[in-house]
């Protein structure tokens, strides 16, 4: 026979904590990141060498912006399930004290 499967409020704010923890330190590093290549500035040129690098579909830059745009998702993913899981548990304890 399968055991129950449970989680208490303090396993979920715990769970909640996490995953706030995870998110902030991805945007910390993104952060940092941004940061030091912001201060390297442009490393390509500007010929058509450095263009072929930089521009288009496949370019640098373009990937960058790809690697920002799935940083922020994820980030707000995370944040959505912390503050859904700290909802969840308030919740449940304000069902059990009724």
């Amino acid at each position: 026979m399968a055991e129950p499967l449970g989680v208490t409020p303090p396993e979920l704010r715990a769970t909640s904590q996490h995953l706030n923890d995870v998110s902030t330190r991805m945007k910390e590093v993104l952060s940092t990141l941004r940061q030091n290549l912001g201060a390297e500035g442009a490393a390509w040129g500007d010929d058509r060498i450095g263009d072929q690098y930089a521009k288009g579909d496949a370019g640098y830059l373009a990937q960058q912006e790809w690697v920002n745009g799935s940083v922020d998702a994820k980030t707000d993913l995370l944040d959505y399930y912390s503050t859904g899981l700290r909802d969840a548990a308030n919740s449940f304890e304000q069902q059990d004290q009724a």
